[in-house]
């Protein structure tokens, strides 16, 4: 049995049923792997660590790993799991059509504030709406990833990046009427998307592992597509401690989150050319990255 760590992006939730139900339902093992699941406790550790070795694979997103191999961290997207709706969220009830109806000094919540990354982000699909604000037009909050709180609790006007199956969940949850302006319908290319990453290293000198890893992944998004109540079930029940202290809005999100897991596993090449462009455009890389270095697609 080969024991592997799988380094989470973030806190253990909705987002890794697949994960859980291939490891309950025994899918892992028959793969001959033992695989634990690590929490980081930060959002943005686990890809260093993996180009390190203290991580077997780990899940990010493509707007991480982008920025992660310009700098030279060497580390590869081996599959694509899970494909949801992101971008700016707003309150509905301001009168605000889009992006370009934002006005100077916009209170923008957003994790790395006060960083330019977010706000150059949130100011380039404002222009593509047909306004005209910069990022210094724009007053960074540092609220973290609690998007919601800081929109309900005053302390922000819209925040970035947020997410339909999280953050809208929750807000409806809360009485708070919330929607999103979608990355792709404002020039950002969709990466909306989580993605298992190996080192270039395994994946060159454990391909069989790496394959195997990814086949019972797999086996695990489809349960989580074709039985997702049982799914969802098999999670919690592991996991309960995730459902005490709101478990309607737990139930919620694990529903909605249902929806946009994906069996095809495979990562859309395209995507991460534009996004690699994207990103050297607004300086969130160190230069220019050559798509087919990031996405490794055979095994998918």
């Amino acid at each position: 049995m080969d024991e592997i760590t799988l380094g989470l992006e973030w806190f253990l939730n909705p987002d890794h049923v697949p994960f859980v139900v291939a490891d309950e339902r025994g899918y892992y093992e028959e793969a001959g792997l033992d695989v634990e699941l690590w929490e980081p406790p930060e959002h943005y550790d686990t890809l260093e660590m993996l180009a390190d070795g203290e991580l077997d694979y780990a899940v990010t997103e493509p707007i991480h790993l982008v920025p992660e191999r310009s700098t030279g961290v060497p580390v590869t997207g081996i599959a694509r799991f899970l494909h949801t709706r992101g971008g700016i969220q707003y309150p509905t009830d301001r009168g605000w059509e889009s992006p370009a109806d934002l006005e100077p000094g916009v209170r923008l919540n957003y994790p790395g504030a006060p960083g330019p990354g977010g706000r150059r982000m949130v100011a380039y699909m404002m222009r593509e709406a047909g306004g005209d604000l910069t990022a210094d037009d724009i007053e960074p909050v540092d609220r973290g990833f609690y998007h919601t709180d800081a929109l309900v609790e005053g302390d922000a006007d819209v925040a970035f990046l947020a997410f339909y199956n999280f953050e809208i969940v929750e807000s409806r949850h809360r009485g708070f009427d919330a929607d999103l302006w979608e990355l792709a319908d404002y020039g950002v290319p969709d990466f909306n998307r989580l993605v298992l990453t190996a080192a270039d290293e395994t994946v060159e000198d454990r391909p069989d592992e790496v394959q195997r890893f990814v086949d019972a992944t797999r086996r695990g998004v489809v349960d989580a597509v074709e039985d997702g109540e049982a799914a969802v079930e098999l999670f919690f029940d592991r996991h309960p401690g995730l459902r005490e202290e709101d478990p309607e809005l737990m139930d919620a999100i694990a529903a909605a989150t249902r929806e946009f897991f994906t069996p095809d596993l495979s990562q859309d090449v395209e995507m991460y050319r534009e996004l690699a462009a994207f990103c050297e455009e607004l300086e969130l890389s160190e230069g220019p990255v050559d798509a087919e270095a990031v996405v490794d697609d055979r095994f998918a």
